[in-house]
């Protein structure tokens, strides 16, 4: 029988890039790109100097029905394509300017989903001596929300500093499953499985810093650091290998369950700067942000359970031969004129792993429309686009190069309320 190689639950690289990789989660409907933008909600996980431009409180909230996609291509040719769907929770914000002689004080206070897990991929095909049909699946889910509180003072008449923490709760949910069948009834064994999933739930702090300049009446410059954050990781794990045979009996050749595996995951420091121009009714951004995430790491009391090797040294090796630093570019165009306003982003990032050459690409479309009694609707959507594989050996030897294509989108539908 053939045995899905695994390296069970040795922690590495891929589990301590996994709660940072990707675009941080940013309300579509308010351009999601950063530090030049000007939605309250971007602000406060983006550039928290940003508050200081909300001279009226307001309370929003919006869900998001949400879809992701993952393509299997093989030999160039398209194989098998998954879905998997979801409606839940997006985010909440409360802004509140409090009045002060001269200039502007504002604080913030925002829960917002940072990051997604979804995703999914399935391959399957004939041995090459098609004699058993093997398939091989790759499902996450998850998400990881940050609750963050900021304020931003304005220092001078034209520029303004603000700061904001983060803390961050989540988890996810993440499965390997190898399955072989016999469909021509060639051995004695109808069904195989092989079967991995392990649950990471996170917790931990960030924090960042900001600071926006009025450089004139049309154009703002904005500068944003986020420090390092740490998210302390606990570990369960389970993994199934059982056979079915044709006579009705089952081998099971493991069935193991792992608990409390800890370790901190410390993750990249991310420089901002940005442009903002406004010319009434239109406000537009264009952004750049740099993303450390060569100097990623683990800490924690994990060794190699055969070699005794610490985990901390594996996974620094691994993060310099296979991790590379992120370059975000991003640009953003605002349509205000009261009540209705209309918003369009789009933002390109290379992908932290270097041996993946595509880019992650997402866009962002919004509209929403605020009532004279206080009460506003926004309506957003947004795509987000990368690349992965699900490579694998099968027992004969021979590798499987599959790639896949995937895609998260979500619909966002909210309420804002000026109070």
């Amino acid at each position: 029988m053939l045995l899905w190689g695994i390296s069970l639950f040795s922690q590495n690289y891929l589990d301590v890039l996994r709660p940072f990789r990707g675009m941080r989660g940013i309300t579509g409907s308010e351009s999601g790109v950063v530090p030049a933008s000007m939605g309250a909600s971007n602000a406060l996980i983006g550039n928290p100097a940003l508050l200081s431009f909300n001279e009226k409180a307001f309370f929003a909230a919006d869900m998001s029905y949400n879809q992701v996609t993952g393509t299997s291509v093989f030999n160039s040719s398209i194989w098998e394509t998954s879905r998997d769907h979801n409606l839940g929770f997006n985010s909440i914000t409360y802004i509140k300017p409090i009045q002060v002689y001269r200039g502007a004080w504002v604080w913030g206070v925002n829960l917002q989903r940072v990051n997604s897990f979804g995703s999914i991929s399935q391959f399957g095909d004939f041995e090459p001596d098609g004699d058993f049909y093997y398939k091989y699946l790759h499902q996450e889910t998850g998400d990881l929300y940050a609750l963050t509180a900021g304020t931003s003072l304005m220092i001078t008449m034209n520029t303004s500093i603000g700061y904001g923490v983060s803390f961050y709760s989540g988890k996810n949910s993440f499965s390997k499953l190898y399955e072989e069948t016999d469909p021509h009834d060639s051995y004695t064994f109808e069904r195989f499985i092989d079967s991995l999933q392990f649950n990471p739930k996170y917790t931990g702090f960030g924090a960042r810093i900001g600071l926006l300049s009025e450089v004139s009446d049309n154009v703002n410059l904005g500068i944003s650091i986020e420090l390092p954050s740490r998210i302390s990781v606990d570990e369960s794990a389970s993994r199934d290998s059982i056979e079915w045979y044709d006579d009705g009996n089952q081998q099971i050749y493991s069935h193991d369950q792992w608990f409390q595996l800890d370790y901190t995951a410390w993750g990249p420091w991310r420089l901002g700067i940005g442009l903002g121009f406004v010319a009434r009714p239109f406000e537009a951004s264009i952004n750049y942000r740099f993303h450390s995430y060569s100097t990623v790491s683990l800490k924690g009391d994990l060794y190699n359970s055969e070699t005794g090797e610490s985990l901390e040294h594996i996974v620094d090796e691994e993060v310099n031969n296979y991790v590379q630093d992120v370059h975000e570019f991003s640009a953003s165009l605002l349509w205000a004129l009261d009540p209705l306003h209309l918003s369009f982003a789009a933002t390109l990032m290379n992908d932290p792993l270097n041996y993946h050459f595509d880019n992650i690409i997402r866009m962002d479309v919004g509209v929403g429309y605020q009532l004279r009694s206080g009460l506003g609707f926004t309506l957003a959507f947004r795509n987000e686009v990368w690349q992965s594989d699900l490579n694998h050996t099968l027992e004969s030897s021979v590798e499987r190069s599959v790639d896949v294509e995937n895609s998260f989108s979500n619909i966002q539908f909210g309420l804002k309320y000026i109070l």
